[in-house]
């Protein structure tokens, strides 16, 4: 089995990574006996990540294990100048390692999510496309070729692209070829969407009426969706001017004051100001831009 994975890493039909090679050798055998979850494959289908579960759980743990030593690493360096912290630093450092972990498997998902609320957000743009090409009697096979060329359609253009090459590459018939991008797509809509074209096809009905129901049908949904987004941006403003700017500033005029006013070493308190500013000042800034870039996402228009 371990031979197997090597020859596969070493020779493989399209050209794996190196650094995903080289995991495969340490962890592939391991991983392929032990981890068996059909719900990461779908997940990763989802994702577009371009692996299976072996590939993807060996990779995880020759980046987790590379993190563990660089953290590690860094943990001996700050205990030897800051002894003191001991405790501290070797409590970050274990947060640390388990959070990378944690990121590191939820990347799939993550990234599937991500796909999702991208395709989400071009769908109503991207029926107008169809129901261009309909209109013209185009056959659905080439609609999606064109479409998949058409890169201003992001993650839809991908999708499109996909059904188009396992149609003509894998020799698959159209209708399969969507049934497969039904199973595999991140987003509901566009798997309704995708299962709507195979029904008027497989009944002979009119694509172009299809077509232009489901872009007024989307259209009004946007509306809402707007209106939506707007509540939630306006929610993250909020809740930034209070957590983000409001929070901190008082955090560090209490304990400013205290350590001012207190009869002993303040030390310790000039070590909280110090990680207040250095780390969760950072923290929060960084988390809510994610945040508002997220829900800003959301909405294509």
């Amino acid at each position: 089995m371990f031979g197997n994975f090597t020859s596969k890493a070493e020779n493989p039909p399209f050209k794996i990574p190196r650094f995903r090679a080289l995991s495969l050798r340490f962890f592939g055998e391991f991983f392929s006996k032990h981890f068996i979850s059909p719900t990461i494959e779908m997940t990763l289908r989802k994702a577009k990540m371009g692996m299976n579960r072996i590939e993807f759980y060996s990779q995880s743990a020759m980046m987790e294990l590379i993190g563990v030593i660089i953290i590690l690493s860094l943990g001996t360096i700050l205990t030897l100048k800051f002894v003191h912290l001991i405790f501290l630093i070797s409590a970050a450092s274990f947060l640390a390692s388990a959070l990378i972990l944690a990121i590191i498997l939820e990347t799939p998902a993550t990234i599937a999510r991500l796909r999702k609320r991208r395709i989400d957000s071009m769908l109503t743009l991207a029926l107008g496309f169809f129901a261009t090409m309909a209109s013209a009697d185009i056959p659905v096979d080439i609609i999606m070729r064109d479409l998949g060329n058409a890169k201003q359609y992001g993650e839809i253009s991908r999708e499109a692209r996909s059904i188009w090459l396992r149609s003509t590459l894998f020799g698959q018939d159209i209708i399969t070829s969507i049934r497969t991008a039904v199973r595999n797509s991140p987003s509901q809509r566009f798997s309704e969407f995708l299962q709507g074209i195979i029904t008027s096809v497989s009944s002979g009905g009119d694509l172009k009426l299809y077509f232009i129901a489901k872009a007024d049908q989307y259209q009004n949904e946007l509306s809402t969706l707007i209106k939506q987004n707007s509540n939630s941006l306006g929610i993250l403003s909020e809740s930034f001017v209070t957590v983000g700017v409001a929070f901190p500033l008082i955090l560090l005029i209490i304990v400013g004051v205290v350590a001012y006013l207190s009869p002993g070493s303040p030390a310790g308190l000039v070590d909280l100001l110090f990680l207040t500013v250095s780390v969760i000042i950072p923290i929060i800034l960084i988390l809510f831009a994610y945040f508002f870039r997220s829900t800003m996402g959301e909405i294509e228009l």
